[in-house]
C-alpha cells in the first residue's frame, strides 16, 4: 500500500489516451478522525480541551463533532482540528500514539472525475417529449411533507402500454449484459431501494423522476425527501457535477416510457446521496455518513464510483468501518475498481480494494469484451467486469452523454443486484453477489485479472436466483 490516501479518478479523458498516472495524495489540511477504545474515559469527556490535552496532542485539538454516531454502532469515531504547522499524517501518528486510541487517521478526500466522450451534441444532447418534461417538485414551498402540501404534483405516469426507449440501441452495454433478456424475467421492483453515493442526481430528470425514492417519513430535522446532500448539509441531493447523474440512469432510468433509455433495471427506488462536490472531490468523514444514512433508510444496495488510495501506517479504517456496518446490515457494497490501469492487488484503490463480504468490485470491459485500458484490475479484489467504456447515460438538465470509466461499469453491477432483489427480496447481499459472481461470461480479457474471470451476464443471474437454494 502507499503513503497517504490519494484522489483516484474515476474516469478517463478519451479512449484513445494512455492511462493515468497515480494522483497525488490529499486529505483535509488540519484535520484528523479518532476512534476511541471500547471503554475509553474519553467517551465521556465532552470537553474537547481535556480531550485534546489527554491524548497529549500539542497542536491545538478541538472536537468539530461526531462524524458517525447511530443505534449500530457501541463507540464514537470524532472529528478534531489543529493547528497550523503540523501535517494530518503527523498528527495521527501522534494521536495513535495514546493508549485510549484505537485508531486515528486523516479526512482523506475521496473523487470522481467524469469523461465525456466525443462532442456535447453526440445523441443531440436528447430532451424528453414535452409531455414528459417534469413538473415534479420534491420540495414544495421548502417543506418536507409531499402529501400535505397542496401545491405538490407527483411524478407524471408511465404509459398504460409500455413504449420503446428509442435510445436503447445506443446503450450497447443493455445487450452485452443481455440486460433486454432479464426483463422477460423481470423488470425491477420499486420496492427494492439503491443508493447512488455520488455526486448527488437531478431527480426531476424525465427519466430518473419515477423511479426517485420519495421517503414516506421524512425526518423532521433533515427534511430528507429524496435523499440528502452531505457535502452541503442539505436535503436536496441535486447534481451540480454530472456523475451522479449518468451512474443513477445506468442503475435505473425509467424503462419503456418511450423516453431516452433504460437502466438495467427499468424499476427501482433511487436515494440519491450526495457527498461528492461540484470539484469532484468528497471528504471520508462525509462518505461515512452518506454510508450510515443509506443504511439507516433501508437500501439493499449502494452503488459507489469514487475512491482513493491508502498506506500500511495510516489505513482509512474509519472507511472500512462503514462498509463493515453495511456489511451487518445485510447491504450489497458495489464499488468501482479505479482507473489507473494498475493491479489492486498490489497497489489497492479502496473502497473497491476492501476484502469485507458484501463489497463487489468492478472493472470496465468495451464493447468488444476486452478489458478497457484505463481499467483497474485485481485477481484476488476485483470480483467480475462490466461495460464501462463510451457508456450512454443520463445527464443533468433531461439530457444524455456518453462517458467511460469504471464509474460507468460499476452502476450496471448494482442495477443487476436490484434485479436479482426484485426477483428475489429474501437473498442476503452475500448471496446476490454469489449469484452475479457464479453466472458470468468468462472473457479471455479478464481471465487473471478479475476472481471470476468474466463479465456480468444479467439473464443468466436471474435464472440462478429463480432457483437459488432450491432442495
Amino acid at each position: 500500500m502507499r503513503s497517504i490516501f490519494s484522489a483516484v479518478l474515476a474516469s478517463v479523458a478519451s479512449l484513445s489516451a494512455q492511462a493515468a498516472p497515480t494522483p497525488p495524495a490529499s486529505a483535509v489540511p488540519n484535520r484528523i478522525l479518532v476512534k476511541f477504545r471500547k471503554g475509553s474515559r474519553m467517551l465521556n469527556v465532552r470537553s474537547a480541551n481535556v480531550v485534546g490535552s489527554q491524548l497529549n496532542l500539542s497542536i491545538g485539538s478541538r472536537e468539530l463533532g461526531v462524524i458517525s454516531q447511530a443505534r449500530w454502532i457501541d463507540r464514537q469515531t470524532l472529528a478534531f482540528r489543529f493547528a497550523a504547522g503540523m501535517t494530518p499524517v503527523k498528527a495521527a501518528l501522534e494521536a495513535n500514539l495514546s493508549k485510549d486510541v484505537e485508531w486515528a487517521q486523516p479526512d482523506y478526500l475521496l473523487s470522481v472525475l467524469p469523461v465525456r466522450e466525443g462532442r456535447r451534441s453526440d445523441f443531440s444532447m436528447m430532451s424528453a417529449p414535452e409531455f414528459l418534461r417534469p413538473i415534479f417538485n420534491p420540495f414544495p414551498g421548502g417543506g418536507n411533507s409531499l402529501a400535505a402540501d397542496p401545491d405538490y404534483v407527483p411524478a407524471p405516469p408511465l404509459p398504460d402500454t409500455p413504449i420503446a426507449d428509442p435510445m436503447n440501441r445506443d446503450a450497447w452495454g443493455l445487450d452485452m449484459v443481455k440486460a433486454t433478456d432479464a426483463w422477460k424475467q423481470q423488470m425491477g421492483s420499486t420496492k427494492i431501494l439503491v443508493a447512488d453515493i455520488d455526486t448527488g442526481v437531478d431527480y426531476t430528470h424525465p427519466d430518473l423522476v419515477n423511479n426517485m425514492w420519495i421517503n414516506p417519513s421524512p425526518d423532521p430535522v433533515l427534511k430528507d425527501v429524496v435523499g440528502y446532500d452531505f457535502a452541503n448539509n442539505d436535503p436536496k441531493p441535486y447534481d451540480d457535477h454530472g456523475h451522479g447523474t449518468h451512474t443513477s440512469g445506468t442503475i435505473g432510468a425509467t424503462g419503456f416510457n418511450g423516453v431516452g433509455l433504460s437502466g438495467v433495471s427499468p424499476r427501482v427506488s433511487i436515494v440519491g446521496i450526495k457527498f461528492i462536490t461540484k470539484a469532484g472531490q468528497g471528504t471520508t468523514s462525509d462518505a461515512i455518513r452518506s454510508i450510515d444514512y443509506a443504511i439507516s433508510r433501508g437500501v439493499r444496495v449502494m452503488s459507489n464510483s469514487w475512491g482513493g488510495r491508502s498506506d500500511d501506517d495510516l489505513e482509512n479504517k474509519a472507511l472500512e468501518e462503514a462498509i463493515d456496518r453495511a456489511a451487518k446490515a445485510d447491504v450489497l457494497f458495489v464499488a468501482a475498481a479505479g482507473n489507473d490501469g494498475t493491479d489492486n492487488d498490489k497497489d489497492p484503490v479502496y473502497p473497491a480494494a476492501y476484502r469485507l463480504p458484501n463489497v463487489l468490485t468492478v472493472a470496465s470491459t468495451t464493447n468488444a469484451d476486452r478489458r478497457s485500458f484505463f481499467s483497474n484490475y485485481g485477481k484476488e479484489s476485483v470480483h467480475v467486469g462490466a461495460p464501462g467504456s463510451a457508456i450512454l447515460s443520463t445527464v443533468p438538465g433531461g439530457k444524455y452523454q456518453k462517458n467511460s470509466g469504471t464509474s460507468m461499469a460499476c452502476p450496471h453491477v448494482a442495477g443487476l443486484a436490484a434485479l436479482i432483489l426484485s426477483e428475489r427480496p429474501d437473498l442476503t447481499a452475500v448471496q446476490v453477489k454469489q449469484i452475479i459472481m457464479d453466472t458470468v461470461d468468462p472473457l479471455a480479457a479478464l481471465q487473471g485479472m478479475t476472481v471470476t474471470g468474466g463479465r456480468i451476464n444479467a439473464a443468466a443471474a436471474l435464472r440462478r436466483a429463480k432457483t437459488f437454494g432450491a432442495r
